[in-house]
């Protein structure tokens, strides 16, 4: 067992083992924790990703899900685009459209047993700290693998809405206001019933002609009947116009229900051909009739993922280029994080490429840089891609990009207690209003680098070890982030308290009779042998020094010193402090409490890390026996006779840097005492148990 020493207890509360602070002020200068949107398309449709093939029992459902999950928490993505409308139908319990066929086999057939997949997916997405997306089709009526059409299809119970294409899909007309009508009622009962994330739409809005062998959309009835009425647009310019009331109303009324909640957008990655000039290819303004530059141009979207499925070096449709032309387009300032999938090889030069753009969109959206890989599988079934992500740009943990035109609030700072153990340091936390909170960010420094952890809501603490290395821990910090991914104020606890390793981690022996005491001073030495090196033995030291002074040559009570400081930062029990220490020099060391550093520090440097453990453990017994920080001196002050302390210990008493810190740590402690006095009684209760 090792005797803990805090400093900052309360004092109700003796020799706690932790300690609690609330900051609004980053007085350690951490670094933010990155942001970068990283996502991964789960797509339902033809069972492309999940589940695998339509009929799987629930038990094997979920067991996929959970796959796909854990491999995008383990490689550090944040977000799930998840495909819950592929053709009009549902991946959850709903009143308006059937259960999917893509699920039993069966279009309008439940799970069994039975269970909702979409509150499924939202929950364990959220206890693995990733956003969800509800990913929809607006007007895919019918898919040609989506099984038979029963008796619960919408072509069968909406058959006004829909028309049929030559290669045997069904079509909502999107000109119709019954079909915005239609499509906004399902987005809006997803986003009423259901804690998404965000709501998300593909590059399908009105077919591609292939779907129709080539032929244009068969949509003449509703396009006479505009006419009749007086229409005045051109048919292209009104079917535009359609899609874009549709995207303008539903943004619309996302807001006005849950503001928190994204729109997102994933159109084909040309607008149109010559935009920019080098760029060839299809037209989704002429084609798909999707104007998803004014879209863009508007912000009627809070996040636009064009589909830019092409390498950087093809210069009809350079990756590059153009990220850049939409990039101009972003007058609004939204997020901006390109789809990308350049192929399903598992080669060196895919896996290249796919770092590259990852890597580009960093650079040209340094502000609120991500991707969104096509798909899920194009990463779980390459494993090299997947491990070059986790070793390469996704080594480290990622905050989504916060969204400031949605909300820019900061949630409060979290309130942080330390227990510190032998080796290790548990943080825990918490909140005045946990269920705001969407994840939280522990960072953490060892030496000079600052590192992060990010965890989800559900979780409270994490465990540090108290030295990385050679590197020691000396600065801790918490934030609680909301779902908009506003970050508080980083909560700071400092390290104050010190271990002190027992008289039998060094083997000592049992001490003879010795004079009692009261400490009403502290006094620092040095032994003054040779250089010890932090990464020398210095309990083997220790047990050699009480060895001599128990020896025929000394024939001392015990080691002299009641607590000892290795070079490595350690801290050892020596004597038992109420009783004298032994000095061979003209000074009464009674009543002094006596600090002392192995090796010899006329020689070898000090160190901020060994200096911030000397003034702790000061700062400690000042509170402990009510002795005045004015008091602290070294044996070189009380002795004519001896130079210890060595200089490069005696330079930070000259300066009276020790004093002053001390004074500051004693300040800092009654500053964490008014904090707790200030809380609700049975909110501060949890930090003096």
């Amino acid at each position: 067992m090792s005797l803990v020493i805090v400093f900052f207890s309360c004092t109700s509360v003796k020799r706690t083992t932790s300690t609690t602070a609330r900051a609004t002020v980053d007085t350690l200068n951490i670094p933010d924790a990155p942001r970068e949107f990283r996502a991964a398309w789960v797509a339902t449709v033809d069972n492309i990703n999940w589940p695998s093939k339509p009929g799987l029992s629930t038990k094997e459902q979920k067991e996929e899900a959970i796959k796909l999950l854990d491999f995008l928490k383990d490689h550090h993505f944040n977000a799930v685009i998840f495909q819950v409308r592929p053709q009009a139908d549902a991946l959850y319990k709903s009143s308006i459209e059937p259960w999917s066929y893509y699920l039993t086999g069966t279009q309008g057939k439940a799970p069994e047993p039975f269970y909702d997949p979409l509150q499924f997916w939202i929950d364990a997405a959220h206890e693995r700290g990733l956003e969800f997306h509800a990913w929809l089709n607006p007007y895919r009526a019918h898919h040609v693998a989506g099984g038979e059409v029963t008796e619960t299809s919408i072509v069968k119970t909406k058959p006004e809405l829909v028309v049929k294409l030559k290669e045997g899909y069904w079509w909502f007309d999107p000109s119709m206001k019954k079909t915005q009508d239609h499509g906004v009622s399902v987005v809006m009962d997803i986003v009423k019933r259901y804690d998404v994330d965000g709501i998300h739409f593909d590059d399908y809005f009105y077919p591609y002609a292939a779907y129709n062998k080539g032929e244009d959309f068969p949509d003449s009835v509703s396009w006479n009947q505009y006419k009749n009425e007086g229409g005045k647009l051109s048919r292209g310019d009104w079917r535009r116009e359609s899609v874009n009331t549709f995207i303008h109303r539903l943004y619309d009324e996302i807001k006005q229900e849950k503001k928190q909640v994204k729109f997102g957008l994933s159109p084909f990655g040309i607008w149109r051909p010559g935009h920019p000039r080098a760029i060839e290819g299809f037209d989704q303004y002429e084609g798909l009739y999707a104007d998803a530059k004014l879209w863009l141009n508007n912000g009627w979207i809070d996040y636009f993922s064009p589909q830019l499925y092409w390498p950087t070096s093809r210069l009809a449709q350079s990756y590059p280029v153009l990220l850049g032309w939409w990039s101009a387009q972003n007058k609004m300032g939204r997020h901006l994080w390109p789809g990308i999938s350049v192929g399903r090889d598992t080669s060196l030069r895919n896996t290249t490429e796919v770092i590259n753009q990852i890597m580009i969109s960093r650079g040209m959206m340094p502000q609120s840089s991500g991707v969104v890989h096509w798909s899920i599988s194009s990463v779980t079934k390459n494993p090299n891609l997947s491990k070059a992500l986790i070793e390469g740009p996704y080594k480290n943990e990622a905050l989504v990009p916060a969204s400031p035109w949605l909300d820019n609030n900061k949630p409060e700072a979290p309130a942080v207690n330390i227990s510190q153990q032998t080796q290790s340091v548990i943080v825990r936390w918490t909140h005045s209003m946990d269920t705001k909170v969407f994840k939280w960010v522990v960072y953490y420094k060892y030496g000079n680098n600052w590192s992060q952890k990010i965890l989800n809501q559900k979780e409270h603490s994490f465990e540090l070890k108290l030295s990385e290395g050679k590197y020691k821990l000396n600065g801790i910090a918490v934030s609680a982030v909301n779902r908009l991914g506003n970050e508080s104020a980083k909560a700071e606890a400092s390290l104050s308290s010190v271990i002190i390793q027992p008289r039998s981690s060094w083997n000592a022996s049992n001490a003879r009779p010795y004079k009692q005491q009261v400490p009403v001073r502290i006094t620092v030495h040095h032994e003054g042998g040779r250089v010890l090196a932090d990464t020398a033995n210095a309990a083997t030291r220790l047990k050699n020094i009480q060895t001599w002074c128990m020896g025929s040559d000394r024939n001392w009570a015990d080691v002299p010193y009641h607590y000892l400081i290795g070079p490595d930062g350690t801290v050892f029990e020596g004597r038992d402090p109420l009783t004298v220490g032994e000095t061979n020099t003209e000074y009464d060391p009674s009543g002094h409490l006596l600090i002392c550093f192995l090796g010899n520090y006329s020689q070898q440097e000090m160190n901020p890390y060994l200096l911030d453990v000397l003034t702790r453990l000061i700062a400690h017994f000042c509170l402990e026996y009510n002795i005045s920080p004015d008091t602290i001196s070294t044996h070189r002050d009380h002795s004519k006779m001896t130079t210890c302390p060595g200089e490069n210990i005696y330079t930070y008493f000259q300066n009276d840097y020790v004093k002053r810190r001390v004074k500051e740590l004693l300040k800092e402690k009654n500053k964490h005492i008014r904090l707790l006095d200030n809380l609700n009684p049975a909110f501060a209760l949890q930090f003096l148990s």
